[in-house]
């Protein structure tokens, strides 16, 4: 609709009709705000607590994180059905309210932090800092301006975020020492905890169960219509994109020799402080060690990596980067670096704090450096205007195709895939950028132009939908083969744990394991020392929980760790150890109680701040943001 519209609105005299609507709107958003505009001036918060509002842009912002952290894990796209049967918007929601209702009450109680104690936990934080061979750690203001740039922040925004973070830490800190652990608290942890069991047991294979042949009709009926669900299509979607590669991009960008000496001329010393060179060296513990090895490698007995080798050094050992003068601190060690020709060694050099052999295995000159950057500048500002130009033609109601070809760039079409990028086949179809696009492909509605991927080095990418073909039940006839699958594997199943059981009352009547192994022509197994943790136990964790759900001298099965056999055990006999309170066992259990009572507490604190503050959802704002209703 939106492109429809754009189509008529943007051609002959509508372009005056256009003009005056835009000036209009555009006052409007000066007085209301666009969101105001767009929603009658509404609220656009999804939750108040206490009178503070969580704002539907942090609200989003949490969400989209939230469900690309997911994705980055699992490689799974999240669709808004995944995300929906997870909860996460339910988790999402609760975190944020949880969180400003510990900022309220943290203003409540006057609770403050010096800002120069906030600012040394910056410093402080490994996250920030670099280390140097033979040097403490140390802050690193470059990676501490990346991420903020990475995150779009500047220094107020990113220490107003850390203060309130900060202070939820102080109150988490108030509780995180939990409680006291009373002894009779600790003897039943451990005892669950450290308690054994042995079993002796055999493996019930599903062959046992013979062929269970085909379903009749009715039976295959009647299974599909139980099951009916786990045999639908999967919704698909046919998208075009529009990939511009960096690599493109830096191709087409030239810079002459007159640019290069052009930025040189902008340094000292003719751009010496450019030069680059990728440098190794081995630490010694004295300046006699390093000058003897200097002279074997001078000699030609051994070579710079031959005492590396020798030396059983890792490459983080030696490996100093490919740096620039100023980035090596030891002024000793950067003369005789940067005094070297490319693939030689030095000899022994006697830095601040080591005595070291240097290696420099790559010259990169101040000429190269100026060009690379340069070429790096133009190839950003290429792809800025490109991307602008993009930008103008879609808002113009262009199609992918078309602006591809006006730009001669090549638009792709991929058929039909779902989610993870499969075809209606089960085929694995290319998607670039599959983890960010996927998401977004089945999150877009259909005529609408969503905003343009980043993929970093990989490049921008914009899609439009082709087509969506929605996903619907299968008639039976269409599923046939699949749920005749389906059931076999189920019948199987059903018929192996039936065969168990019969086992199992057949034991529990009087007769022995001895007796079902001989009866199946089964080799009985010992298992010994069983926990309930399952920790190095030769059977799968599915019989060790059945294993401690049954009563001593009992007999039981469970699922054997192929997924489709049983094992048959009887528990032999326990083993209770006495509580010992210095073990490391028993301190482990006790830390682990105590730092449970404190989360307990910190809980159900948060939970009695949010009563007493009170708790509103705006639940229309809530499924503005995530597209569909889950709480």
């Amino acid at each position: 609709m939106l492109s429809s519209f754009r189509n008529v609105m943007t051609k002959g005299p509508a372009k005056i009709v256009t003009a005056v609507i835009m000036f209009l709107l555009i006052g409007s958003f000066g007085l209301w705000g666009v969101e105001g505009w767009l929603h009658g001036n509404t609220s656009t918060d999804v939750a108040t607590v206490g009178g503070t509002p969580i704002s539907g842009n942090a609200f989003s912002d949490a969400y989209r994180r939230r469900t690309t952290m997911i994705t980055q894990a699992t490689g799974q796209a999240v669709t808004p059905d995944v995300a929906r049967s997870l909860q996460i918007d339910r988790q999402v929601l609760n975190s944020l309210v949880a969180d400003t209702a510990l900022d309220v009450q943290a203003k409540k109680l006057h609770l403050g932090l010096d800002q120069a104690a906030m600012v040394q936990a910056v410093m402080n934080d490994p996250n920030f800092q670099i280390s140097q061979p033979g040097k403490p750690p140390v802050f690193d203001a470059t990676s501490f301006r990346r991420l903020l740039q990475d995150n779009g922040l500047n220094e107020g925004m990113f220490f107003a975020q850390q203060h309130e973070f900060y202070l939820r830490g102080q109150m988490n800190e108030a509780f995180a020492v939990g409680g006291p652990v009373s002894q009779t608290m600790l003897q039943a942890a451990a005892r669950f905890t450290q308690e054994k069991r042995n079993i002796s047991y055999f493996a019930l294979p599903q062959s046992s169960v013979g062929d269970v042949g085909q379903p009749d009709a009715a039976t295959l009926q009647s299974y599909y219509d139980e099951h009916k669900g786990q045999f639908r299509t999967k919704e698909l979607r046919s998208l075009t994109y529009l990939l511009v590669n960096p690599a493109q991009i830096a191709s087409a960008a030239t810079v002459t020799d007159a640019d290069v000496q052009a930025r040189l001329a902008t340094e000292n010393d003719k751009g010496a402080g450019l030069e680059q060179r990728t440098v190794e060296q081995i630490a010694f513990p004295s300046l006699d060690e390093a000058k003897a090895a200097a002279a074997r490698i001078a000699s030609g007995q051994i070579t710079f990596e031959g005492l590396v080798a020798e030396r059983k050094l890792a490459p983080e050992d030696t490996e100093l980067g490919t740096v620039t003068r100023s980035r090596l601190t030891d002024s000793k060690i950067a003369d005789a670096a940067f005094g070297l020709a490319e693939g030689a060694t030095s000899g022994a050099v006697q830095g601040t704090l080591t005595n070291v052999i240097v290696k420099v295995t790559k010259v990169v000159t101040p000429q190269d450096v100026a060009r690379a950057e340069l070429l790096q500048q133009r190839a950003q500002e290429a792809l800025r205007n490109l991307r602008d130009t993009i930008e103008d033609e879609r808002m113009g109601g262009t199609p992918l195709k078309d602006i591809a070809t006006k730009l001669k760039l090549q638009a792709v079409s991929v058929p039909p895939v779902d989610a993870q990028g499969l075809d209606a086949t089960g085929k694995q179809i290319e998607v670039p950028l599959a983890t960010q696009v996927l998401p977004a492909l089945f999150k877009t509605e259909q005529g609408s132009d969503p905003e343009a991927i980043d993929g970093r080095d990989q490049g921008l990418m914009w899609f439009s939908i082709d087509n969506v073909v929605p996903s619907r039940d299968r008639t039976l006839d269409e599923a046939k083969a699949d749920v005749i699958a389906a059931w076999s594997v189920d019948e199987k199943a059903n018929r192996l744990r039936q065969k168990a059981d019969d086992l199992v009352k057949q034991m529990n009547g009087g007769k022995t394991l001895e007796d079902m192994a001989k009866s199946v022509n089964a080799q009985i197994m010992p298992a010994w020392d069983l926990i309930r943790s399952g920790q190095n136990a030769p059977v799968p964790p599915a019989t060790v929980s059945a294993v401690f759900a049954t009563p001593l001298k009992g007999f039981g099965s469970s699922m054997a760790a192929n997924g489709t056999d049983r094992l048959i055990f009887h528990v032999e006999d326990n083993v209770i150890p006495e509580l010992d309170p210095k073990a490391d066992q028993t301190v482990a259990t006790g830390k682990q109680l105590t730092a449970a009572i404190g989360q307990d507490l910190i809980t159900e604190y948060v939970a009695k701040v949010q009563d007493q503050l009170g708790v509103t959802i705006n639940q229309t704002n809530v499924d503005r943001v995530v597209g569909t209703r889950s709480f």
